[in-house]
């Protein structure tokens, strides 16, 4: 193969595109449809991402590749230039390949066009630039492999129009083949027919890991083999076409090819090398974190996966096999082998079981009366077959499916993780890392939660066994039943208290949640207050207000402020820290659809309603220092409050603060004059509001007993169950007679119970925000670092709309208007040149 003659075809075919009009309408468009296809929600969606613009990009491609391809050899074969070019002394595969550089060169340059793209990200928000980088890189490559088929297609043919239609076809068909349909529909008829041809013949497949930020080897070696064959069957089909039986050696060229394709992405496929994560923060790499706990074990870890074999899971579960294996064999090289894995294959339906670890054993169970029991102990551990949704011969269906692990240290028993699906894969290495800690400690961690019930002062649990007694049983409202399954699924122990004589906080608390306190009388005060003061972890979340919504025709929803009790400042106060009395608006605010009392038959009408205390609180405000704030996506600070830190005070105690979360700087304060709120309350005040309220905030070293010159309060010795525990019998102070020890301790204040209720913790951002606060008080920073590690909700900042016209102008219309001027200058310079050129030969 001569590299100059590859050169030379290189250059005619890149003069031939950039020497011609069409090229540069081609650019033009190529850029105003994809960049435009990406503002269009751009700002609607509100994050600093590309995927939205690589996802649609291969749909494009089936338009745009064709275009750059359809000519390269038709035109050639049409025009009857193509048996000169074939005299030339260079063989026929340096014609294609020196074809093929070229319009990929072409191409690069169009998918660079969109350079506008990246620096609007840059402008608006934090975008991750592993994964644009990692995006554009996959982009090439199924660009490259396109083009391969678009030319082996031309070459075929002289007519553009027919080779524009089948490379169209053949380009839709070959990134079809990678899609989870395409898998879902095959597999229902042939079992595992379809996830074969996904991962050997599908291009959609290939791309996911570079969508995510993940470069691997093996998806490099499909696009560069596929297109390699497509080359040489192009050159093939030239070199022999006068041959005798040519069209039979092509064909059987052709499928020859086509399995070699397939069988080397076979080979490949179970590979695990060469694979490099680019992301910001190694998400899909082992946390250093989770090295440094593996480190410290005193003995084994011992994981058995069970799972129904591959071939019998559902389309989209097929793959969770070899993602699961390929996460526990990193975990067990960092480990230096004190974690080891075994994956254990049951068939929900034979229950059939394969033990097959990492040396690749295999262990079979025959006989009915050993499946029997094998199921009933795999029941005792809890593990139980689940329902997934499968498509079996075009019909939307069922499958009884095992995915669950167990984790064994020590003689701690079985720790186990009941259900594993795709969607748990991500945060894998968290949840096994997590639960190995809790493992380590002498005892497993309990958190405590004390929140009053609305309408008693009674636990739920007190309340069922009085109504089984028969007794008058009063009625309460429970706005956070649901942080008792979180805390307990995550692997914790769980205990609520009512914080009475009857129901004290427990001696083995690791941490105590103080959500909505309400009222609190001076006994319950001091518990907080000593648990604290020997060394306890507390998160304390209250605001001063709640509301309702009113509708109030002709002038819409009207906002009514409640004000509540905040007696937990009378013990905050003491350490430098309180809850403000005021109400807390933010123009940085998000929309709550609000329940009506209309209906529309069975239905309740329910209106969006954006009012500014319904606070959003946004990456940009928190402290990203911080590991439980690093990856913390934006999530509703519902109607919270802001805090008082009193900077001196908490200096006096030698106090080390630490900032979570503030306001944005567009925020303001209104005080509480009681009835409805009025419009210029919820209104932004143009004038200096003082803006960046700390929100949340860590106070971390030795607190002082409050209590120390008041002596024991005594638990009130009458408490009316249907009123506030502040209205109980007062009872005169005794003199301390406890002894307490001191030991530095960990408190955490938020202005806000809300966000941590029943109707909004179910809110993933919310969500992580809590499990976040409660891992690092109990487990260390080491957990919450693993747990950090994930795909972050990159929102961009507030724009204007001047910004919002600026930044799409650039995007979709200054990179046109460039590519226009540049073509019209260099057209203009050809035309002066042949001009010259006919002037000097005229003479």
């Amino acid at each position: 193969m001569n590299i100059a003659n590859i050169g030379t075809t290189f250059r005619r075919e890149t003069g031939a595109y950039f020497n011609s009009a069409i090229a540069y309408i081609y650019l033009v468009v190529f850029v105003a449809i994809n960049n435009g296809l990406f503002m269009t929600q751009f700002f609607l969606l509100g994050k600093a991402d590309m995927r939205l613009f690589f996802n649609n990009l291969p749909f494009t491609l089936f338009i745009f590749i064709p275009v750059i391809t359809m000519r390269l050899w038709a035109e050639d074969r049409k025009e009857n230039t193509f048996e000169l070019l074939m005299t030339f002394p260079m063989n026929p595969l340096e014609l294609v390949i020196g074809k093929f550089l070229a319009s990929l060169v072409f191409y690069a340059v169009a998918l660079l066009s969109s350079f506008a793209i990246p620096v609007v990200l840059l402008m608006t928000g934090k975008p991750d630039m592993g994964v644009v980088f990692s995006g554009y890189l996959g982009a090439l490559f199924v660009g490259g492999l396109f083009l391969s088929i678009g030319i082996f297609i031309s070459g075929l043919t002289k007519e553009q129009i027919v080779a524009f239609v089948l490379t169209v076809l053949s380009c839709f068909m070959v990134y079809f083949l990678g899609t989870d349909l395409f898998a879902s529909l095959i597999d229902g008829w042939i079992a595992g027919a379809g996830t074969f041809i996904m991962n050997t013949l599908g291009a959609a497949s290939h791309l996911d890991g570079f969508h995510k930020g993940v470069i691997d080897i093996k998806d490099i070696i499909y696009f560069a083999v596929g297109c390699g064959i497509f080359i040489f069957l192009n050159s093939l089909f030239f070199e022999g076409r006068y041959r005798p039986k040519s069209r039979l050696v092509f064909g059987t060229a052709v499928v020859v090819g086509l399995a070699i394709m397939v069988v080397f992405n076979w080979l490949v496929h179970d590979l695990q090398w060469g694979r490099f994560d680019v992301t910001e923060g190694k998400i899909y790499t082992v946390s250093p974190a989770s090295k440094r706990i593996l480190d410290q074990l005193k003995a084994p870890v011992e994981i058995r996966v069970y799972l129904t074999p591959p071939a019998k899971m559902p389309t989209m579960m097929k793959t969770m096999e070899e993602e699961i294996a390929g996460r526990l064999k990193e975990l067990k090289l960092v480990s230096d082998n004190k974690l080891d894995y075994k994956i254990i294959h049951i068939d929900a339906a034979k229950l059939i079981e394969q033990a097959k670890g990492p040396d690749e054993k295999v262990a079979a169970v025959a006989n009915k009366q050993e499946e029997g029991s094998l199921e009933r102990s795999l029941e005792e551990k809890g593990i139980v077959p689940f329902q997934v949704e499968s498509i079996d011969r075009d019909e939307v269906g069922v499958k009884l499916v095992y995915a669950a692990m167990t984790i064994d240290y020590k003689e701690k028993g079985e720790e186990l993780l009941p259900r594993i699906v795709p969607q748990t894969l991500p945060d894998l290495e968290y949840l096994l890392l997590s639960r190995i800690v809790k493992m380590t400690f002498d005892h497993k961690p309990k958190i405590v939660l004390f929140s009053p019930l609305r309408g008693a002062d009674v636990t739920p649990e007190m309340n069922q066994l009085l109504f089984k007694l028969g007794k008058a049983s009063p009625q309460y409202e429970d706005d956070y039943k649901n942080i008792a399954p979180l805390v307990s699924n995550n692997g914790y122990d769980y205990q609520r208290v009512a914080l009475t004589e009857g129901d004290p906080l427990p001696p083995d608390a690791t941490e105590l949640l103080v959500i909505n306190p309400g009222s609190l009388n001076a006994r319950q005060l001091y518990e907080i207050n000593k648990y604290l003061y020997q060394g306890g972890s507390v998160i304390v979340a209250a605001q001063g207000y709640d509301y309702a919504f009113q509708m109030v025709p002709p002038r819409g929803v009207q906002v009514q402020p409640f004000k509540l009790s905040l007696d937990i400042n009378n013990l905050l106060g003491k350490w430098g820290i309180k809850i403000n009395e005021d109400m807390l608006m933010d123009e940085s605010s998000d929309i709550v659809n609000v329940s009506t009392e209309q209906r529309v038959g069975p239905f309740a009408v329910s209106i969006p309603v954006k009012v500014p205390n319904q606070i959003l609180v946004r990456q940009d405000t928190m402290n990203s220092k911080l590991p439980l704030m690093r990856r913390q996506p934006a999530f509703l600070y519902m109607w919270g409050s802001a805090l008082d830190v009193a900077d001196e005070v908490v200096k006096s105690l030698n106090l080390s603060p630490t900032v979570l979360f503030t306001s944005s700087a567009e925020s303001w304060k209104v005080p509480y004059t009681g009835g409805l709120l009025k419009p210029d309350a919820l209104g932004f005040l143009k004038a200096d509001t003082g803006g960046k309220f700390v929100l949340g905030m860590i106070l971390q070293g030795q607190f002082t007993n409050t209590f120390a010159d008041q002596g024991v309060p005594p638990w009130p010795s009458k408490i009316d169950v249907s009123s506030n525990a502040s209205q109980a019998e007062a009872v005169p102070p005794q003199k301390a007679e406890e002894k307490l020890e001191p030991r530095p301790g960990k408190l955490v204040v938020v202005g806000c119970s809300k966000m941590f209720s029943d109707s909004l913790i179910g809110n993933p951002a919310n969500l992580s925000l809590f499990a976040n606060l409660v891992d690092s008080l109990a487990l260390g920073e080491d957990v919450v670092q693993i747990r950090s590690k994930t795909e972050v909700s990159r929102d961009i900042k507030k724009l204007s709309d001047a910004q919002k016209l600026g930044l799409r102008f650039m995007a979709v219309v200054l990179v046109p208007i460039l590519w226009i001027g540049f073509a019209s200058l260099r057209l203009f310079l050809r035309r002066k040149e042949k001009q010259f050129y006919l002037m000097a030969h005229s003479r």
